[in-house]
């Protein structure tokens, strides 16, 4: 996704959060801050965010999945039935392939593995990094934060109040956390062919098509300067559902899967983008061995294709607001109620 459209993501889970009226001591944090705290929401993709070349910290967008022919192949292999369980009918990704007639019993049974240029940098490890530092630097809050946390921390008192945290910051880290999360459900962040690359067309134009749905309302210019109060910015966030046919309805925000972290959870959520992948653009037809195989953007979801197109947005746009919502919910149930 690029700014607008992280930004919208990440301010629609707030009021998502908001809606379901559970954790208000985390929409008590969150909210005041909800225009300025967005900038975290992209700042993984600018280009002064990655000094020191491919290794910058916040890097990791990926996790690039591709057949595995390795010595370990049972490993890699995800059975269908397992992977909606894992991720949940809850969610639109596992609707979406419940549905699915494409990718046959072969496909399912065929090893495949998700790699990156350098090992370790990848979009789960990443979002487990984030969220572990995230529960310390939420316990060594300031006087605000704290006193949206039950219980004590005593070792607060020899803590500079300039070296806790701020509640600024804590918006931010939020915000950050929840690009990496965005893009584990985007199909071509976790599809190891050429095609998938942001410079080859589908990925590009594809997210192109999300933020001119999303409109100007979350251009970063438009909610840095907006006057509108946190409240006014929430309810035009809810406001773009329609635009991508989005229904939350009152439904509750569920917890991750049992037995589940937040590597896990992200790991199936980034398996299912890739299936996802497989079928918009058809492995078939578009082999996973082929580096000059190109899917352009029209020919994939062109003239009969375009409710193809609705499908994946609706899909895709869903999840990654949902996932945002049951990620945060729980870093903060961990350091608020165990």
């Amino acid at each position: 996704m690029d700014q607008r459209t992280h930004s919208w993501i990440a301010i629609r889970a707030i009021a998502l959060l908001e809606d379901e009226n559970k954790e208000e001591n985390l929409v008590k944090l969150l909210k005041p801050h909800v225009r300025k705290a967005s900038v975290g929401a992209w700042i993984p993709d600018a280009i002064d965010a990655k000094r020191g070349g491919a290794g910058s910290s916040t890097d990791n967008h990926i996790l690039k999945t591709e057949p595995y022919k390795g010595n370990q192949a049972s490993r890699f292999i995800i059975k269908k039935d397992e992977l909606l369980e894992s991720i949940g009918m809850y969610r639109k990704t596992a609707q979406f392939l419940r549905n699915d007639n494409y990718l046959d019993e072969q496909w399912w049974a065929t090893p495949y593995r998700g790699d990156v240029p350098k090992p370790g940098q990848h979009l789960p490890n990443r979002a487990m990094a984030m969220s572990t530092m995230m529960k310390d630097l939420l316990l060594m809050g300031n006087q605000e934060i704290d006193q949206l946390i039950p219980g004590d921390v005593r070792f607060a008192q020899y803590m500079a109040p300039k070296a806790r945290t701020q509640e600024e910051a804590a918006a931010m880290y939020f915000f950050m956390l929840s690009h990496f999360i965005a893009d584990a459900g985007m199909p071509c962040h976790c599809d190891g062919r050429k095609l998938a690359g942001y410079a080859e067309g589908l990925h590009k134009e594809l997210e192109t098509h999300w933020s001119q749905r999303v409109g100007t309302s979350f251009e970063k210019k438009n909610l840095l300067q907006a006057k509108a109060d946190s409240s006014r910015v929430l309810q035009q966030a809810r406001d773009i559902d329609t635009k991508f046919g989005l229904n939350f309805g009152g439904a509750s925000i569920p917890d991750l899967h049992r037995g589940h972290d937040i590597w896990l959870e992200v790991i199936y959520i980034c398996r299912a983008s890739f299936a996802v992948a497989s079928i918009i653009a058809p492995y078939k037809q578009y082999k996973y061995d082929d580096p000059k195989a190109r899917a352009p953007f029209n020919a994939i979801f062109g003239g009969a294709n375009k409710q193809l197109l609705d499908d994946l947005s609706q899909t895709v746009m869903y999840d990654a607001v949902l996932n945002i919502a049951i990620v945060w919910k729980h870093i903060w149930n961990k350091v608020s109620k165990e």
